[in-house]
């Protein structure tokens, strides 16, 4: 049986007998559905997760609403409960020390040679 492929740029079905296949000199293989997913993906060089009509994004946005929502829930629920965001502490800044010069060490002179 024929087996259904993924487009690798837009992530939509690719029937039987239709799309293209762009193979790179590495190797590397990309079944694409359509001549714009081509342009987009190989000549364009768009990346998928930020090309809004793509599944990848829509994705992506939809993890990313999940996520804030549930940390919208949470500070609700802080709020509710009477926990007040912990505001960073702030660092006080490190007493200074009084400068001391310290002594130069003394460099003793080489004892002079008796004469002969």
């Amino acid at each position: 049986m024929v087996e259904k492929r993924m487009c690798n740029f837009c992530g939509g079905d690719i029937e039987p007998g239709t799309g293209k296949m762009f193979v790179k000199k590495d190797g590397t293989t990309y079944n694409l559905c359509s001549n714009k997913c081509k342009k987009n993906l190989i000549d364009l060089k768009r990346v998928p997760r930020r090309t809004k009509w793509t599944k990848r994004y829509a994705e992506l946005k939809e993890s990313t609403l999940k996520h804030e929502k549930a940390m919208a829930e949470k500070e609700a629920e802080d709020k509710k409960a009477g926990k007040a965001k912990a505001a960073p502490a702030k660092k006080k800044p490190a007493a200074k020390k009084p400068a001391v010069a310290k002594p130069k060490p003394v460099k003793e002179a080489a004892p002079e040679p008796e004469g002969e």
